[in-house]
């Protein structure tokens, strides 16, 4: 039994005349009997009792004659699914985001919703190493990431962004154009396993300026950092693309040197067919790269 044989079933058993249902079905009128018999081989009876001036549903004919036309429904349906989400007219995709892209991602969510307002758009809070570790178990389609992602996924840039030092307000204004001004101070981190590669620029970045940074503090999460300083503790180094409020008690400097800033790009499976990533790498690559605002 296949689709074709039972939507020939269910089209003689509303016509019940095999001439006009072979000409609905566009196929001969031998061709219709022949897909008839062979359902009728496979359901193991007659489906029709045909006399010669006319064709009526046999009682097992009656009586599968509902789940059929279910059947098809189902698989019309099915089909009409599968041809939307190949056109990208409906979907999912799921992208992983971290605070690089706290203003970028919203921004083109909205505009995917106006074309594509039927795909389902799933979003998760993730650091870049969270990131490329669920691209590979195939838990997201999309992930924002620092630049240069593993040479297993293709990616594109979408911004610059750069270290900052958040400072106490009572530092004189001059005070934190280098990271070098710091070498004395006491530093609160970002956790390693947090965000390993901001982890690793800071050191270098400390490192190049010849000395390594006195962690008395290490914190899951940047506000965390910041209200240490706030409190007296020391210093903290956060992106400058984390958009934050103006904040009592600290002051924030970007640090444009180049050696303190990197790229943030997304980064997906090559082979991922999903067209509605298709769909939003589109709007991704028409938008201009941007820096962050700090």
């Amino acid at each position: 039994m296949d689709i074709y044989h039972l939507r020939s079933f269910v089209v003689l058993a509303e016509q019940l005349h095999f001439g006009r249902a072979a000409r609905i079905l566009h196929v001969s009128q031998p061709a219709l009997t022949k897909q008839i018999r062979r359902l009728e081989a496979d359901v193991g009876g007659m489906l029709f009792e045909r006399g010669k001036h006319s064709t009526r549903l046999s009682g097992l004919g009656n009586q599968i004659l509902p789940s059929a036309r279910a059947a098809i429904i189902g698989f019309d349906r099915v089909l009409e699914e599968g041809r939307q989400a190949a056109s990208g007219i409906i979907g999912r995709i799921r992208i992983g985001i971290g605070f690089h892209t706290l203003e970028l991602v919203p921004s083109l969510v909205m505009q995917f919703r106006q074309t594509s307002p039927r795909v389902q758009v799933f979003l998760q809070d993730m650091s870049t190493a969270e990131s490329v570790a669920a691209l590979a178990a195939n838990e997201i389609d999309l992930g924002f990431v620092r630049l240069p992602a593993p040479k297993h996924l293709a990616s594109c840039p979408v911004l610059e962004d750069s270290l900052a030092l958040v400072l106490p307000a009572d530092r004189p204004f001059a005070y934190g154009n280098s990271i070098a001004d710091c070498r004395d101070e006491a530093f609160v981190m970002i956790a390693k396993d947090r965000s390993p590669g901001f982890h690793a620029h800071t050191f270098a970045l400390c490192a190049k300026h010849g000395f390594h940074p006195r962690i008395i503090q290490e914190v899951r999460e940047f506000p965390t950092a910041i209200a240490f300083v706030r409190a007296g503790m020391g210093v903290t180094v956060i992106p400058a693309s984390l958009q934050l409020p103006h904040i009592v008690g600290v002051r924030i400097k970007r640090l444009k040197k180049p050696e303190a800033t990197w790229s943030v790009g997304a980064a997906w499976r090559p082979a991922d067919s999903n067209p509605a990533l298709k769909a939003f790498l589109g709007l991704i690559r028409t938008r201009p790269k941007l820096s962050s605002p700090v």
